[in-house]
């Protein structure tokens, strides 16, 4: 048998979520610029589409996170 690291023997393994937490989201893309190029502003949308996707229909078992997948 292959060696084990010596913490990981009787320890649960603490999940790791996979996605942003919707404060993060709401902090850096809260507000768009006026003075944002149009990359920008559609990364703004898309960020807002997955935001209210993420929210509404696929959310997360805490309701804390946006999946990325």
């Amino acid at each position: 048998p292959e060696p084990r690291e010596p913490e990981a023997e009787g320890k649960k393994k603490e999940r790791v979520a996979a996605g942003a937490p919707f404060t993060w989201i709401a902090w850096h893309f809260g507000t768009c610029l006026e003075e944002a190029n149009e990359d920008e502003v559609k990364t703004y949308a898309r960020v807002y589409m997955w935001y209210v996707i993420s929210r509404t229909m696929f959310a997360d078992g805490t309701g804390k996170n946006a999946p990325w997948m």
